[in-house]
């Protein structure tokens, strides 16, 4: 079943969880890419948008419209995170300032 909820409070449920995979997000937007955030021991170990990373990604967060979004238990993290890749606690101040909704599977 799918319903709508801040795009702030899926994530927070994953990293309370503690959990390992990767959380992919359709945008509104045409693209054939995904917001893929990847989590590793509950904390988001890895961010991307087409060829954005880390920080560039979160930069251009907000001027998309977030449609929905699936987590894949297990699935791994790249090998190493963006290098400016701000802390979770960071991330997730800025994706709750963003105040976007979105639908979960």
């Amino acid at each position: 079943m799918e319903s709508e909820q801040s795009f702030a409070d899926v994530i927070e449920d994953l990293l309370k969880a503690k959990k390992n995979g990767a959380l992919y997000v359709a945008v509104v937007e045409t693209s054939e890419d995904l917001i893929r955030m990847y989590f590793k021991e509950g904390q988001i170990y890895h961010l991307r948008y087409g060829m954005a990373l880390g920080n560039d990604c979160l930069d251009i967060l907000e001027y998309y419209n977030l449609y929905s979004a699936t987590f894949f238990e297990g699935i791994k993290a790249p090998d190493k995170p963006a290098a400016d890749l701000p802390s979770t606690d960071k991330i997730m101040a800025r994706i709750k300032l963003m105040n976007k909704k979105i639908k979960v599977k």
